[in-house]
């Protein structure tokens, strides 16, 4: 991963961001976003690139080959991660979780949450791996995973 460079996500970048999940697969599409989109609308990009919070993307090449962010609600960030298929298994998407959790943790946020499909193994794993604990949610086709930050 040396070749990637890690960026927030600014106005500028709606396009790679379109681009970005158009070009994902459906099943991906489906993980990030809970539903079956083929592309954001204008909203969802906005709120992507613009809501309170963080979003970062993960920069190879000229495109975006990850995006990680955490948007802030009553004093918790909730997070996502979406990954493409061709830079899975890198370390990418603990990469770019470990930049929010820092990220918000130096903001002063005291936890972090973000809910993943129950049947998503690879986001599963990973939040395990970075400490957070799996509940199940009220919808029974989701869990939710939650984590205490440490103020820096």
């Amino acid at each position: 991963m040396r070749d990637v460079a890690f960026a927030r996500l600014e106005a500028a970048h709606a396009r790679a961001v379109q681009d970005f999940v158009r070009a994902l697969s459906p099943q991906s599409r489906l993980e990030r976003f809970f539903a079956p989109v083929a592309e954001l609308s204008p909203r969802a990009l906005e709120r992507l690139i613009g809501a309170p919070g963080l979003s970062l993307a993960a920069w190879h090449g000229g495109r975006i080959v990850g995006l990680a962010q955490y948007a802030l609600d009553a004093g918790e960030a909730e997070f996502a991660v979406v990954v493409a298929e061709d830079w899975r298994g890198r370390g990418l998407g603990e990469a770019l979780l470990e930049r929010l959790l820092s990220e918000a943790s130096r903001s002063g946020i005291r936890a972090m949450a973000g809910l993943t499909l129950a049947g998503n193994r690879a986001m599963r794993a990973l939040a395990r791996k970075l400490g957070f604990v799996l509940r199940r949610d009220e919808d029974p086709d989701l869990l939710r995973m939650e984590r205490e930050l440490a103020a820096t």
